[in-house]
């Protein structure tokens, strides 16, 4: 999760921050979905936990945009998603690897499962953003 600070900077840069998370997700997803669903030809779990890395940043830069807007997050992470994974599949048509990746539980699931992740990051991010912690005193 981001500093009080930070969600601060995403406030007064919404454009910006709103245009690097169209960025990340498109190029991304488009990049790493050929590597990190298990059981396929060229999984490797570094670029499942890099992944991870920038979809918990997203979530989060999201938290900092949109504020208790959770269908519009969904909404916007499963096109963007689909768009990224549609863009690599076109770029690489025909080539023999991607055989194994164009089976219709890849190309439905994998997009609904990285945007279910991004919602449920944005979730925690503003329920924890907005919770106030109160320290007493015990003496």
């Amino acid at each position: 999760m981001l500093s009080k600070s930070s969600f601060e900077k995403i406030e007064k840069n919404k454009k910006r921050f709103l245009l690097f998370n169209i960025i990340v997700i498109l190029f991304n997803t488009g990049i790493s979905f050929t590597f990190v669903i298990p059981n396929l030809k060229g999984f490797d779990l570094a670029t499942l936990f890099i992944a991870l890395v920038f979809y918990i940043l997203v979530g989060n830069i999201f938290a900092g945009i949109f504020i208790n807007k959770v269908g519009l997050v969904f909404i916007i992470s499963l096109v963007l998603c689909s768009l990224g994974m549609g863009w690599r599949l076109w770029l690489e048509w025909g080539e023999f690897s991607l055989v194994e990746h164009t089976n219709v539980v890849v190309i439905i699931g994998y997009p609904c499962i990285i945007s279910f992740i991004i919602t449920l990051i944005y979730i925690s991010t503003q329920k924890f953003k907005t919770k106030k912690i109160i320290f007493v005193n015990r003496d």
